[in-house]
């Protein structure tokens, strides 16, 4: 209720809650319009219609108003002749402007405590608990996706089973199956909306005026608290990466400043360590290093640089990660023994095709170096392994033998004659020839294998192998032309990247 007011005339006056006082003057005696006059306030959203009875014009409260009343939903009230309207009138505004005055304070209250939530929280979960108490309601914070962010886990498994998380946002509350009500407010961050704010009523305590103010502060005091969340991760993030690069420059040992900075954010300047690489796969399958050209090259990285560190917080590897052009950079500690850091790698790697389901990723690393001086041998290792890759998955340097060989050769005049009298001698008769000599070598001279994966005939590549073994003099069932040609294949790979 928030107003009162008393008939007649009062229809086009009226906005919704009034109590309406009416000693039945001027009410029409047919049941049927006294029924329509009802329609008609319920429709202007009165709350209450209270009759003086015994009066001139009807002993009692006619008794079509009070079905149709009972219909629609309208409280209908009765008081004898000694009621004054005057009295009640001025009582019960009075009441309703201290219960105004109460909520203004009460949501003052509220306003001053949320914002020194603000100030004071270190997490989501810190603010939700804050206005838990102040409101007593059950609060959480959901993502874009739907997922949990903060908030008790029992009543966020009963919303995901009833409603579509996200909710709609600043609606009107839904009901559950029990009778539980919730509703939803957006927390925005200027850059879109990354979360919702949903608070969920018992049955037996609907949701009054305060709760919507309080959930509308509340919203924009998670809303900042996200701000400075992510300003104080960008921050961390580039110092890592400021960090990361002047160790892979090789600049800590000359900088006493920067290995302090390094100690600082956890780096053990003792203990030994590697490099890994991470990069999403090309649409020709290959985990090129190249230059980021559009908005959606930026926002893939960013994500893929947010999944890798999600990724090590979750199996507990302290790494340390930078961009290098479309790659993520991750240095990581080498202490635990060889097959726990595989399995942990391996974990990490689990959870990014987990978090990039739609996007193929590689991940490759390195040999670890004891002293971070060494550090920039180990990523130009993981760079040479993305090289020669293709498809998805990690791929360890160490396990690359024909690359380890060819990446250490001293002698890279003989490299070079051996691509050119292999690869380079059919890419000069013909790119065909070129592109069908390393389909064979990826297919293990599987002529049916390779002719597929070229998209040619099967005769089409008969003729080439016939062209191929023309040219460098020597049958593809000779175990040294195969020899010869895989490892060019590696070097011309490798010396491309």
């Amino acid at each position: 209720m928030r107003w009162v007011h008393t008939w007649p005339e009062v229809l086009p006056w009226l906005h919704g809650g009034e109590l309406l006082l009416t000693t039945a003057y001027s009410w029409p005696q047919d049941p049927e319009e006294q029924r329509r006059i009802v329609r008609d306030l319920e429709r202007a959203g009165v709350a209450a219609i209270l009759f003086r009875a015994g009066g001139a014009f009807f002993p009692g409260t006619p008794p079509a108003v009070v079905e149709e009343a009972t219909r629609t939903g309208v409280a209908v009230l009765e008081a004898d002749q000694d009621v004054s309207f005057v009295d009640l009138t001025e009582t019960i505004n009075r009441a309703i402007i201290r219960t105004h005055f109460e909520s203004l304070e009460r949501s003052e209250r509220i306003h001053r405590q949320l914002t020194e939530a603000a100030l004071e929280a270190e997490a989501l979960a810190d603010i939700l608990s804050r206005l838990e108490n102040l409101l007593g309601r059950q609060a959480l914070v959901v993502d874009g996706r739907g997922k949990l962010l903060a908030g008790p886990e029992e009543v966020f498994r009963v919303l995901q089973a009833e409603v579509e998380l996200p909710p709609e946002p600043d609606g009107s509350p839904v009901a559950l199956r029990d009778g539980t009500r919730a509703f939803s407010r957006s927390v925005r961050t200027g850059a879109g909306t990354p979360a919702y704010l949903v608070l969920v009523a018992a049955p037996d305590r609907p949701f009054r005026d305060i709760d919507f103010r309080a959930a509308d502060h509340a919203s924009l005091v998670l809303g900042l608290h996200l701000l400075r969340q992510q300003a104080v991760a960008d921050a961390e993030a580039r110092v890592r990466s400021t960090f990361v690069e002047a160790v892979l420059q090789g600049r800590l040992a000359d900088d006493p400043a920067l290995r302090e900075r390094a100690q600082l954010l956890g780096f053990d300047l003792d203990a030994a360590y590697l490099i890994a690489v991470a990069v999403p796969l090309g649409p020709d399958g290959r985990a090129s290093l190249r230059p980021l050209v559009s908005t959606e090259d930026f926002r893939l990285r960013h994500r893929l640089g947010e999944a890798v560190e999600h990724a090590l917080r979750s199996v507990q590897l302290r790494g340390f990660t930078a961009f290098q052009l479309n790659q993520v950079v991750v240095l990581l500690p080498a202490g635990p023994p060889p097959s726990r850091l595989r399995d942990r790698i391996q974990a990490v790697y689990a959870l990014l095709r987990a978090q990039l389901p739609d996007q193929p990723v590689v991940l490759a690393v390195g040999r670890p170096r004891p002293h971070h001086a060494q550090l920039r041998a180990s990523l130009q290792e993981a760079q040479a392994v993305l090289s020669v890759v293709r498809g998805a998955g990690v791929w360890w340097y160490e396990d690359s033998l024909i690359l380890r060989i060819l990446h250490s050769c001293q002698d890279r005049d003989a490299l070079e004659a051996l691509e050119q009298t292999t690869l380079g001698r059919l890419r000069e008769a013909s790119p065909a020839l070129y592109d069908t000599a390393r389909a064979l070598v990826a297919a293990a001279f599987n002529q049916r294998a390779a002719a597929r994966s070229l998209g040619v005939h099967w005769n089409t590549l008969r003729h080439r192998v016939a062209r191929i073994e023309e040219l460098l003099g020597a049958s593809l069932d000779d175990p040294d032309l195969r020899l010869r040609l895989q490892l060019a294949v590696a070097w011309d790979s490798l010396r491309s990247s």
